[in-house]
């Protein structure tokens, strides 16, 4: 059965591609159905460009959980085994609270701002029996609705809180929409599913074109970054809508700050952190370096008084005992006050973490400050290691 469900502060955006199960309380035959076949459902979905949110299984998927260690690296895999998230997570934000006793296990879609709410499409999970080719068959219906929806674009002009006076869960409503499509004769479904991968596959594309556009606009710059994983964009690695949101509560509880461990050979580590690295050009490591070694804090403009400092910091990252001439004018450039140069810098270390893990966690290794005022490392200095001070 379909309606429409109405929500109030949401503390994230939604998601137009994000299919989200949710049910009032735990229905053990449902819930069992859905574990059992998760991945062909997970599988199922993702071919037609949709998301499909199960929370209780949120950490059983390998990409999620890299998602997840992006935005928390200090949860470890003990943690998030024996977190259970719920699916009434969602309906705690209805605008009218008193109706969640009526929404029966659904799947949640297509959002749609309307003034200071947010509006989903439902669809009631009806399905009779746990034979793998029911269940195939039932969220395969479902899924050709979502498309055809997000497609159209059109919503129904009744809206879930008055729906819900006649709302029965189980219940054939014929003014409702209740999808009625089968295998067999509906080749439109693997058409508009292949169409929906095919349209993802081009943005995919056009996306990773654009990260090499940049990419060789930096090189012509002469800051370029040298990593392995170019292509695993921080964009993809975000959390994102319901996803984010669920795991707020856990996060909350685990989150720490990690130190900040610096080789003798001045890598950059973040033990506490699953010792994760972070990769910078040596340029701006040697930037990097001079800060740490100034904590009171640096005025930008200023940067020339420690000319003599920074040449030895890029002679120990690039391993020069004479610096070449095109280092030395790269240094120039980088304390003349009128090119904005020390900006650029300041941006790439910030990309650098960034690209490690998420910027609520990034920012504490920043290097900021207020214009014509001082710049310093955001770090506590007690976070601070060296490894030299433990020869």
């Amino acid at each position: 059965m379909r309606y429409s469900v109405a929500f109030k502060n949401l503390p994230f955006e939604p998601e137009k591609r994000q299919v989200v199960y949710v049910e009032n309380q735990y229905d053990e035959r449902i819930n069992a159905v859905i574990k059992r076949n998760y991945e062909q459902i997970k599988w199922t979905f993702k071919q037609a460009n949709l998301d499909f949110v199960y929370l209780p299984m949120f950490f059983n998927d390998e990409e999620t959980k890299e998602k997840i260690l992006y935005y928390a690296p200090y949860l470890t895999s003990d943690i998030m085994e024996k977190v259970e998230l719920r699916s009434v997570h969602l309906l705690r934000y209805m605008s009218h609270i008193e109706n969640k006793e009526k929404i029966a296990p659904s799947l949640l879609f297509a959002p749609k701002k309307d003034e200071d709410e947010w509006v989903f499409q439902g669809q009631t999970i009806e399905i009779d029996g746990d034979n793998t080719n029911t269940v195939k068959l039932w969220f395969a219906n479902a899924i050709y609705d979502i498309v055809e929806n997000l497609s159209s674009e059109q919503t129904s002009e009744r809206r879930y809180d008055e729906d819900l006076d006649d709302f029965e869960p189980g219940s054939k409503n014929e003014l409702l929409y209740e999808p009625q499509v089968e295998y067999s004769s509906t080749p439109s479904l693997w058409d508009r599913i292949e169409e929906e991968t095919r349209q993802y596959k081009k943005s995919c594309i056009e996306e990773n074109d654009e990260s090499r556009s940049n990419l060789d606009k930096i090189r012509e710059e002469d800051v370029g970054e040298i990593i392995a994983d170019l292509e695993r964009t921080v964009k993809k690695l975000r959390l994102m809508g319901m996803s984010l949101t669920s795991i707020y509560d856990l996060i909350e509880e685990n989150e720490i700050i990690s130190r900040l461990y610096i080789t003798d050979d001045h890598r950059l580590f973040l033990p506490d952190y699953n010792n994760m690295e972070v990769v910078m050009a040596p340029q701006y490591k040697a930037v990097y370096l001079l800060f740490l070694s100034h904590p009171e804090g640096i005025i930008l403009k200023q940067l020339e008084t420690y000319h003599i400092e920074l040449e030895n910091r890029f002679k120990q990252v690039f391993g020069y005992k004479v610096l070449p001439p095109k280092e030395v004018q790269r240094i120039n450039t980088l304390e003349y006050p009128g090119n904005n140069q020390i900006s650029v810098v300041l941006t790439r270390i910030r990309e650098a973490f960034e690209r490690c893990i998420d910027k609520h966690l990034a920012k504490n290794y920043l290097i900021a400050g207020r214009a014509g005022g001082l710049y310093k490392l955001q770090l506590k200095e007690e976070l601070i290691e060296f490894e030299e001070e433990y020869e």
